[in-house]
C-alpha cells in the first residue's frame, strides 16, 4: 500500500519507520519539554505560559538535531537545509501556539492543575507536528 503525497507515492514502510523514529525522538522531546515546564510552573511557581515558552525553546533546539539527523534522515534536499530549518521553526511555532492554547485553556480558563495540559501536549500536538514535518518541513 502507498500513500499519495502530491505527485509522488510514498511507501508505507518509509512512513512507518519515520513514525517509529518520531515516536521515540518525540517522546524524548516531550519528556524534556514536560519536565522543564512542570519544574518551572509547579515547584518554582513561574507563570505557566512563561514556563511553556522556556520548555518549548529547550525542545526546539534539541528537536532540530534529533529530527533532522535521525527521524527524517535522508528525506528532502540536503542542499536546502536552511529552507527546512525555516520550515521547522514555523511548524514548531505552530506547535508552541497549540501548546500555549492548551495551557491557557486548561490552567487559565478552566482553573485546572498545571500538570493537566501535559496530556494534550503529549498526544494532540505531536500528531500535528509529525504530519507537518513529514510532508512540509522535510518533504
Amino acid at each position: 500500500m502507498v500513500i499519495s503525497c502530491g505527485a509522488r507515492l510514498i511507501p508505507n514502510t518509509e512512513i512507518r519507520v519515520q513514525a517509529v523514529r518520531y515516536i521515540v525522538s518525540g517522546g524524548i522531546l516531550t519528556v524534556l519539554y514536560s519536565v522543564v515546564y512542570w519544574m518551572l510552573a509547579a515547584p518554582l511557581r513561574t507563570p505557566p505560559l512563561v514556563a511553556n515558552m522556556i520548555g518549548f525553546l529547550c525542545a526546539l533546539i534539541c528537536g532540530w538535531a534529533l529530527h533532522s539527523r535521525w527521524t527524517f534522515r535522508g528525506q528532502g534536499d540536503r542542499a536546502k537545509r536552511h529552507v527546512a530549518y525555516g520550515r521547522f521553526v514555523a511548524v514548531n511555532l505552530a506547535g508552541f501556539g497549540l501548546n500555549s492554547f492548551w495551557v491557557w485553556m486548561i490552567v487559565g480558563r478552566l482553573g485546572g492543575d498545571v500538570a493537566l495540559p501535559i496530556l494534550p501536549i503529549a498526544i494532540v500536538t505531536p500528531a500535528f507536528m509529525f504530519l507537518a514535518n513529514r510532508f512540509w518541513t522535510f518533504g
